[in-house]
């Protein structure tokens, strides 16, 4: 009776008292007000807290204050950083700072620079990059434009297209925009662009295609998008001038962005926008998490999983097209 008692005794005192986990991980995320952010958020809480405790910071859409966080984690001495930038130009004077520490990095969703990640042996990225996200659009607007003749406004066989794209610097952009054309070229399709502009969010991108409607009219057959906030952007504008108003499909011209956040795919449902690009928040956060617990237990970064590196750094999440066919599968990733 008593070696019972004491059994009871201690498993009540772990109950009060739990252990302490093992490792911590400090993550910063570039903005908790972000529709796309707030779920991806909630699936690494969801995952990694299973394992290791988790020190979470909004960074407030300021570099400055990322910064100071990623002191703190330093303060803290976290067993790992994972960091999902504000500017991700700054990757390398965040690099420098931390592995002085000798401390590992995971960045994550928003891709950093090559030349940045390949300063440092213990720095990784999780989440789509850029090369893919483009050749998906391709990949969209080639197969629907094959599939829709009736979308060929002036039967010339060519794509009367606009872009509006993102930070003119920012390689994002460059890539997207580089291998979306690509994609399509390499179908044979002629992409005859009637304008390129940039946008540095939905409500300039609102602007920037009230312009180009005044300007092109009727003439556009396709608006191509580096991200889904920019997609946003110009249905708004498309719809002050009556057109993507219903599923009849009148006064109609595609739009596909880039990224799937849930704003963008309501729009997909409401027949404004025709396409997007997901980039999973789920699948990220199980990678992360797999990938975190390897790297903090000594092992290889991808063992144990069925994944692969590209260029010895990126952990590429798969980007999944999506229109109206498969948007339900989409939408339950956000519930």
């Amino acid at each position: 009776m008593k070696k019972l008692f004491i059994l009871l005794l201690l498993s009540f005192s772990i109950l009060l008292y739990p252990q302490k986990k093992s490792s911590s991980i400090g993550v910063a995320f570039y903005r908790y007000d972000d529709n796309y952010i707030k779920y991806l958020k909630q699936y690494i809480e969801r995952n990694i807290n299973r394992s290791s405790s988790l020190l979470m910071v909004d960074s407030y859409n300021s570099q400055a204050t990322q910064n100071v966080q990623i002191d703190m984690f330093l303060q803290k001495n976290v067993n790992l950083l994972a960091i999902n930038l504000v500017d991700k130009s700054q990757a390398q004077n965040i690099i420098d700072k931390i592995s002085i520490r000798n401390m590992p990095i995971i960045f994550f969703n928003r891709e950093p620079s090559f030349e940045a990640m390949n300063s440092y042996d213990k720095v990784w990225y999780i989440g789509g990059i850029s090369e893919e996200a483009g050749s998906s659009q391709g990949r969209i607007i080639a197969e629907s434009w094959i599939k829709r003749p009736n979308w060929d406004k002036n039967q010339d066989g060519k794509i009367q297209a606009v872009i509006i794209k993102g930070n003119l610097n920012d390689n994002d952009t460059i890539k997207r925009t580089d291998y979306m054309k690509k994609y399509i070229a390499s179908n044979n399709i002629k992409l005859n662009i009637l304008s390129e502009v940039n946008a540095s969010g939905r409500n300039d991108a609102s602007r920037a295609m009230e312009t180009l409607i005044n300007k092109y009219g009727t003439k556009i057959e396709y608006i191509i998008c580096n991200n889904d906030y920019l997609a946003l952007g110009a249905l708004d504008a498309l719809r002050k001038f009556g057109y993507n108003n219903n599923s009849r499909m009148l006064n109609y011209i595609p739009i596909i962005g880039i990224d799937g956040i849930p704003e963008c795919l309501t729009e997909i449902g409401n027949y404004g926008i025709f396409a997007t690009i997901l980039q999973n928040p789920s699948v990220q956060a199980e990678v992360l998490s797999s990938v975190s617990r390897n790297i903090i237990g000594g092992k290889s970064p991808l063992d144990g999983t069925h994944l692969n590196l590209y260029n010895n750094k990126y952990i590429v999440i798969p980007y999944v097209p999506i229109t109206k066919s498969n948007l339900d599968a989409a939408v339950k990733i956000y519930k």
